[in-house]
């Protein structure tokens, strides 16, 4: 297993074991206990998501990769800014040249980092979508579970943001609790698997 294989496998497991402490948890658990468990699935999916994402781009800021070689998508998800810089460079004399962009592509291009306070605070299924876009991976598998992922997100909001809980019986709250761990399982799962042969297929590079 490569070192980067074993980083995303260190961050998934931890994320997976956390999840199976929530479930087992679960069992029998009061209404408010239940809620906060929601809470806490929740942060997995987000806490995962942004962890592993996270050390996909240190590890392609590492290759020291020109503008030129890495991945539009991953440029149009992470280094939007950085288009103004580009346009600003243009001028008259570039225009006439075989390859204008040449000395700006060859410069050694910095992948922005997931801001882990300020980006992706509300891992709804648009914001995971952007994710796996961003890397250019299939999320066909996890939009079947679009709306599962948006309801826990909405039930993580009313819980921690609301101080709302949900009006149900306790036996409902816990079934709900294990599809949402259920969910999250899947999502990092996949994700995680992707991720595995993103540098292998090349998928970081143009």
């Amino acid at each position: 297993m490569s070192p980067f294989e074993s980083a995303v496998n260190a961050r998934y497991d931890t994320r997976i074991s956390t999840l199976a402490a929530i479930k087992a948890r679960s069992i029998d658990a009061d209404t408010l206990v239940l809620s906060a468990l929601t809470v806490l699935a929740y942060a997995q999916l987000e806490g995962g998501v942004k962890d592993i994402s996270a050390c996909v781009i240190k590890h392609v800021n590492r290759m020291k990769l020109g503008w030129g070689e890495v991945s539009p998508r991953l440029l149009q998800w992470r280094n939007q800014e950085d288009l103004a810089r580009f346009r600003a460079a243009v001028n008259f004399d570039m225009i006439g040249a075989a390859d204008p962009f040449a000395s700006l592509l060859s410069r050694r291009a910095q992948i922005r980092p997931i801001n882990r306070r300020g980006e992706l605070n509300q891992m709804t299924w648009r914001a995971l979508e952007a994710v796996y876009d961003g890397f250019g991976l299939d999320s066909g598998d996890i939009s079947r579970a679009a709306a599962n992922i948006d309801s826990l997100v909405d039930a993580r909001n009313d819980a921690a943001h609301r101080g709302v809980f949900p009006i149900v019986p306790p036996s409902m709250l816990e079934r709900q609790v294990r599809e949402h761990v259920s969910i999250v399982e899947n999502v990092l799962t996949d994700l995680a698997l992707q991720l595995f042969a993103y540098f292998n297929i090349g998928l970081h590079r143009r």
